[in-house]
């Protein structure tokens, strides 16, 4: 949803209604009275000050110098609080240049003049309210709370962070309005006439009035945003949206590029009992004269029963594009329809689902229906674990679907073909450790079968199972003496070793049938190298491999072991600013049957990148004279001349990608290799310049390149992208407000 303006995220009461208490009594942290009316709605109060005065036929207390009331999770600090414990009236007020203090939970007032709060009818109001949030400032006249409803009057709200941080009396950036009307129940805003303050002068940006609900809510009065690109005005996100009832949301919002292109979007949100909830959408774009599309779109998620154990989800998707070319007319309309009902239980899940695609273009229709798929996951034997065998566990899933894909080309002629494909899988594994050798072996099944029935065609069934096991050894780990007094070389190696049996058994209608068998063995190193050297009596590391993986394969075919493929990967991270990263892949022997004739494949593919971080930390100042200049701290020498830390931070990465391969005798290789630079440099707190380029090392260019001018304007933010080296070449400006809230209504964004 689209941000709006938003003076008060939340502006509830600043006292909760009071518990009724059954003894009525008023806890005090040095003294209590007791016999309080009995239709008194008051908590526990506790109170501290310097000076105290207690009348007790009038019910009152005064509290004098450095005055504190504590009810609840609110809190009261003023220089004076009279508070009458028989009515459940306070009233505070504050010493000049030392305002009232309130803080409800972790919300935070200051309230300049004086403060009133009624217990019993539930209502207070304060006179010159400050309200300091994390990222802005509301300030107001006067706000007056009742129980449906707070009313503030001459109201300014600023993001400035100076003003925020009390480095400047005035912001440079506010809004005002003389009327502010927050409702309790509803939660949501109503304003007077806003108006645009920039450094205390009023700018041409006038709201008549400003309706605004809670971030909670989907609705209330999004605002446009404007922009130029290639010299072209446009308009985005002009519209409304608005609740229908409380279960139904509506948005309406359009966009102008230009004189010919536009779009409008309707948006419908509903939420009805029990979690259902959905939307409906409808989107009308229009490119030129002759050619526009239109889409209408429907999502629905329903819980059919209260315990969350059955699900329902339609989604339905109809999209029509209407488009000239070479003096004919082109209607792509294309129907995409989802209907599915999820059910869960203890291990297991069963869905099904009926999917159907329509493209009138292509004049050609498919839709699957039903498509059913179960899942369990269970460990149906050996419950109990022992020292030797664990648990087993068992992965069953069937998905099964009925297809049927129609053709017609014409009125007559028609094509229709049905097919039923049913899959399963089971997966069964377990693992024990052997306690002389503290070796950990993990054996596997997988077994997958699939049958598929053609209407006007074959069948075919076809059948896998693989049997795998994997050993893992303990870590072996070896150091070496290079110079007992100084050099240390440690060497750790993890490997695992897999032994893997597969076979594949399919059964083709009026083909022959042939059974393959793959037997393969996989060897896994993880290997870490590092050098102690002693300094001071005390070992620095040096990392030379660190997480250095390999990864082979060998497979037996015809009574012999041959090496199938190698892989590695790894990197090094030599100092916080210097490292490398590796990875490669070399393929030594595959064969695929493809139409009955066996074809090599060969491949060789390593990438390679070396990466140096240099951060020029801050510059550090001594016995130099220190001043305050435009709101910021300065260092200045002997001489006069200021001095402020210029921050520098310099990435350069070396890549290289490199492959060759031999597919079908046909040689392939591919090499690139370049220089990646990014850089960033604050020329002052308040500029700074990033850069991106690319240089290739073998066609001698630059081939990409980016430069950002980044300017810190206190409410507001500028910055230049130009790219004029690349793919694409183009440049962008943009100024605007910083504020969240604000940025998409002030703004200035130009792209060419």
């Amino acid at each position: 949803m689209p941000r709006t303006i938003i003076f008060l995220f939340f502006l509830f009461p600043i006292f909760s209604y009071a518990k009724e208490e059954n003894n009525n009594s008023i806890s005090f942290s040095e003294s209590k009275i007791e016999k309080l009316d009995k239709d008194n709605y008051l908590n526990i109060i506790k109170y501290h000050s310097d000076i105290q005065n207690h009348d007790i036929e009038t019910g009152k207390s005064y509290l004098n110098g450095n005055a504190l009331i504590e009810y609840l999770d609110t809190k009261i600090e003023a220089d004076r609080i009279e508070f009458n414990w028989k009515n459940g009236y306070i009233y505070a007020i504050g010493k000049k240049n030392h305002p009232i203090y309130l803080q409800k939970g972790d919300r935070k007032y200051s309230v300049y003049r004086h403060f009133h709060l009624d217990l019993a009818e539930k209502k207070w109001n304060a006179k010159e309210i400050y309200i300091q949030e994390k990222d802005y400032v509301i300030i107001a006249n006067s706000i007056k709370s009742e129980n449906n409803y707070s009313l503030m009057k001459k109201v300014i709200y600023t993001a400035d962070p100076l003003f925020i941080e009390k480095k400047d009396i005035n912001p440079d950036f506010y809004l005002k309005t003389n009327y502010l009307k927050y409702f309790h129940k509803k939660k949501f805003i109503l304003t007077g006439p806003v108006f645009f303050y920039l450094y205390q002068v009023p700018i041409p940006i006038v709201f008549p009035f400003l309706y605004i609900p809670d971030r909670i809510s989907s609705y209330g009065i999004p605002f446009p945003r404007f922009g130029i690109k290639n010299k072209k005005i446009y308009i985005e996100n002009i519209g409304f949206f608005f609740p229908i009832s409380n279960s139904f949301n509506c948005r309406i919002h359009g966009s102008m590029y230009g004189i010919n292109k536009w779009k409008l979007k309707t948006e419908m949100e509903y939420k009805l009992k029990h979690g259902d909830n959905g939307y409906i959408f409808f989107d009308y774009q229009s490119v030129s004269k002759k050619d526009f599309d239109y889409q209408l779109k429907w999502k629905h998620d329903q819980d059919i029963k209260s315990n969350y154990e059955i699900k329902f989800h339609a989604d339905i998707n109809y999209h029509n594009q209407f488009a000239t070319k070479k003096n004919s007319f082109i209607n792509n309309e294309v129907n995409i329809s989802n209907l599915s009902v999820r059910k869960k239980f203890q291990e297991s899940f069963l869905s099904m689902e009926a999917y159907m695609i329509q493209n009138i273009h292509k004049e050609e229709m498919h839709f699957k229906v039903p498509k059913i798929n179960l899942s369990i996951r269970k460990r149906p034997f050996l419950i109990n674990t022992n020292p030797f065998l664990r648990q087993f566990v068992m992965d069953y899933q069937i998905f099964a679907y009925n297809s049927i894909y129609s053709i017609y080309p014409n009125k007559i002629e028609k094509k229709t073909d049905i097919q039923t494909e049913i899959n399963n899988t089971i997966n069964l594994s377990t693992y024990y450790i052997l306690p002389v050798h503290y070796l950990k072996i993990s054996p596997k099944i997988h077994y997958k079968g699939s049958y598929t029935w053609y209407l006007f065609s074959c069948k075919s069934l076809f059948q896998t199972i693989d049997l795998s096991m994997d050993i893992l050894f303990p870590s072996m780990e070896r150091i070496l003496m290079m110079n007992k007094k100084y050099f240390l070389l440690r060497y750790k190696m993890e490997p695992m070793l897999s032994f893997n049996f597969g076979s594949y058994f399919p059964i083709f209608i009026h083909h022959e049938n042939k059974i393959t068998i793959k037997k393969r063995i996989h060897l896994t190193l993880d290997n870490n190298l590092e050098l102690k050297i002693k300094n001071n009596r005390e070992y620095k590391k040096i990392k030379i491999l660190e997480s250095f993986q390999m990864i082979s394969s060998y497979i037996f075919e015809e009574e012999l072991l041959k090496w199938e493929n190698l892989y590695f990967t790894g990197y090094t991270d030599f100092t916080k600013y210097l490292g490398i990263k590796y990875e490669g892949r070399i393929d030594f022997y595959e064969k695929e049957n493809c139409k009955s004739i066996f074809l090599d494949k060969k491949k060789f593919k390593f990438d390679f990148s070396l990466r140096y971080h240099l951060i020029k930390n801050q510059m550090k100042f001594l016995d130099e004279k220190k001043e305050i200049n435009l709101y910021e701290c300065f260092f200045f020498d002997k001489d006069h001349y200021a001095k402020y830390p210029i921050p520098l931070d310099l990435r350069i990465d070396f890549n290289s990608n490199y492959e060759n391969r031999n597919n079908n005798n046909q040689p392939y290789s591919f090499n690139n290799t370049f220089l990646s630079i990014n850089g960033s440099i604050g020329l002052t707190k308040y500029w700074n310049i990033e850069i991106h380029a690319d240089y290739d090392l073998f066609k001698k260019r630059i081939t990409l390149a980016n430069i950002i001018f980044y300017r810190d304007l206190r409410s507001f933010k500028m910055n230049f992208n130009w790219s004029p080296i690349g793919q694409t070449t183009f440049w962008s400006f943009f100024i605007g407000i910083k504020d969240s809230n604000l940025s998409h209504i002030i703004q200035y964004n130009e792209t060419n």
